[in-house]
């Protein structure tokens, strides 16, 4: 379960050292409880802490990548499972199933579909990024 600013705030050393980019330990702790910055960017943080906040801000999905490239599809790894929570940081996948019993032509009109295939959606564009053979 994801740690509050506050919880992380107990466990940083409290130097107010300006270090990590923030004016204050506090600061830095909102911001890491929101996923603005990363931990390891505080110079003074104990072992113990770096574990502790380690084991509470892992995600409830291990991270998959799905593919090779500027084309990879990552899912999972993210610290919410509801988009209104907060937003997921991951692309939604979308795709198609392939079986080896198609013939050639519908498995031609479904590719050519698919490569057609691109629409918005609260402002992003979305288009097919994987191919499931059976």
């Amino acid at each position: 379960m994801a740690m509050t600013g506050i919880e992380i705030f107990k466990l940083l050393p409290k130097t107010n050292c300006k270090e990590c980019g923030f004016p204050t330990c506090l600061a830095f702790a909102m911001a890491l409880a929101s996923g603005k910055t990363e931990l390891d960017k505080c110079p003074h943080v104990s072992e113990e802490a770096k574990a502790k906040l380690a084991e509470s801000s892992a995600p409830p999905i291990r991270t998959v990548q799905i593919g090779a490239g500027d084309k990879a599809l990552k899912v999972g790894g993210e610290l919410v499972l509801f988009r209104h929570e907060k937003t997921f940081t991951n692309p939604a996948g979308l795709g198609v199933l392939v079986t080896d019993t198609m013939d050639e032509a519908e498995l031609k009109g479904k590719i050519e579909r698919l490569n057609k295939l691109s629409y918005e959606r609260v402002g992003l564009m979305l288009e097919p990024n994987l191919v499931a053979c059976k």
